[in-house]
């Protein structure tokens, strides 16, 4: 029997709660040509690669309207690495896949000399995977000159698609490298990891102190800007903040789902961000402050710490590059929605977002109304639908789903920023920069880079999802604050208001007295 497990670890941080179908088909577009790249660079054997495309077009599913990996299809790829068996443990570490399980497609048998050239590129690649990282940031910037000099209000549908996948060939060509870099990252924090257990030290105040982390340089020139400009009668005017639009406007909570509407297509979000900062001198004087020690380091960095580290580095610009190129293809379909709404083909330009891209390039617009009113339907329904981590399907047919388990009176994850804090819970199913978490523990399902600005106020995060590598555990790291996810139903088990013991070093949470 051929099995089809979805797990949501790792991939709830991108795309948490629902996520319509424009996203989820721009998604399975992205991973398909990213892996298809991956192997294909290294196999060199189209043959091969053809017979693997059902496994590059399911890298991800959706069911229910939630994102999940097709986490099946991974573990085929994983396979076709050197030292596979050793590598799928650390693997599943640092994504926060939580049941150990591995289901397995049929292998592929390889010959000698194709398992030969295939494993001399893999390794070939991951010795160079740093200066790779490097020459993709280049690309990236050519990429972006190739949007801002063909993109234009006046295109027409067609010629709007045809820029999307201009955009997506250019990325596309050399965006599989981030997975190599993902894979160099989880090994050396793998590694070290190991090294530091014999020692009986924690990885996490090794691999923080990353100097000019990517993730809080947004963070940092909104604070200068609220300070500068938080007065001013015209914001938007200023230099700065339209310089500020212009390198992370397309940063923000949700960032990597189209119909999430970001401070680049809503710059009034921006304006009233920077005045509700600006409107408590001290808080935000707290707030630069909590900033000033972010890259020193809590340990001096081994030789492999520092390549964690290098790995580290380079995926948070990458994913920062991400965000930018999520913000191409919102605007080039917001613009397409403009132009169908303005055809009488829908009946507002947002319904787009519920329209999948092959959909929209089949040009049956006089049936959109109807397919649109449909979908409004079923997905405000799913809404409403608890969304399992994971699900066995046997064909068609659900068989298992992961269960909410009773509370056992503990409460224990994954350690990812040292350090204990006993403070008030305040639990959060999304980044509400105003409700006041000053000196609090946040408590949340997962975050992603929209909340490093609630976590310079915070003294500690408890997250439901996450690994040493995910952005809570990065960010909180390096504004060294406690952290620990991959806290099983902590939003269900936690209440506002609980007094709580977090100790990062042993990755417990205590409730220490209910509100």
């Amino acid at each position: 029997m051929k099995l089809t497990v979805l797990d949501n670890s790792n991939i709830v941080e991108s795309y948490p709660g629902i996520t319509l179908p424009l996203t989820y088909s721009f998604v399975r577009i992205a991973y398909r040509g990213v892996f298809k790249g991956v192997i294909g660079s290294n196999l060199k054997n189209d043959r091969i690669l053809a017979e693997f495309a059902d496994v590059f077009d399911n890298m991800i599913a959706s069911y229910q309207g939630r994102v999940y990996y097709c986490i099946n299809n991974w573990y085929s790829l994983i396979d076709f690495m050197p030292f596979a068996k050793r590598i799928t443990p650390v693997w599943q570490d640092m994504m926060g896949v939580e049941s150990k399980e591995i289901y397995l497609n049929p292998p592929y048998h390889f010959s000698f000399w194709q398992k030969a050239r295939l494993y001399g590129n893999l390794f070939g690649a991951f010795l160079h995977v740093q200066r790779e990282m490097w020459r993709l940031e280049g690309s990236f910037h050519e990429v972006e000159a190739y949007f801002n000099e063909t993109y234009s209000d006046s295109l027409s549908i067609e010629d709007l698609l045809a820029l999307f996948h201009g955009i997506e060939q250019r990325v596309l060509q050399k965006w599989y490298v981030t997975i190599y870099n993902d894979l160099y990252a989880f090994i050396w924090t793998g590694l070290l990891k190991r090294q530091l257990k014999k020692k009986g030290a924690n990885v996490a105040a090794y691999i923080s102190g990353i100097t000019s982390l990517e993730s809080l340089k947004p963070v940092r020139a909104l604070l200068r800007l609220a300070k500068e400009y938080g007065k001013a009668d015209d914001i938007l005017d200023e230099p700065a903040v339209k310089e500020y639009l212009r390198v992370y406007g397309d940063r923000s909570p949700c960032e990597l789902k189209l119909e999430v509407m970001t401070y680049r297509e809503n710059p009034q979000l921006l304006e009233q961000k920077i005045r509700e900062y600006a409107s408590d001198g001290a808080r935000l004087d707290e707030m630069i402050q909590g900033l000033e020690g972010e890259g020193e380091p809590k340990k001096r960095p081994t030789y492999t710490a520092r390549k964690a580290q290098a790995g580290i580095k380079s995926r948070e610009v990458s994913r920062l590059n991400r965000s930018r190129i999520y913000g191409m293809v919102r605007r080039i379909f917001l613009q397409v929605g403009k132009l169908l709404y303005e055809a009488g083909y829908v009946e507002d330009g947002l319904d787009m977002f519920y329209l999948e891209i092959d959909e929209i390039e089949g040009g049956q617009y006089g049936s959109f109304r109807e397919k649109v009113a449909e979908r409004k339907a079923v997905f405000a329904h799913y809404a409403l639908l608890a969304a399992p981590a994971r699900l066995v399907f046997d064909g068609d047919t659900l068989i298992d789903e992961k269960a909410v388990t009773p509370w056992t009176g503990e409460l224990a994850g994954i350690g990812t920023s040292i350090g204990c804090v006993t403070a008030k819970a305040i639990v959060l199913e999304s980044p509400d920069e105003k409700v006041d978490v000053k000196g609090k523990v946040i408590v949340t399902k997962t975050t992603d880079p929209g909340w490093a600005f609630l976590l310079t106020m915070a003294s500690g995060i408890v997250a439901e999802k996450g690994s040493l590598l995910s952005h809570t555990a990065i960010i909180s790291r390096e504004l060294r604050i406690p952290a620990v996810v991959a806290v099983e139903d902590a939003t269900r088990i936690i209440k506002t208001g609980d007094l709580l013991e977090v100790d990062g070093n042993a990755g417990s949470v205590k409730i220490v007295s209910a509100h």
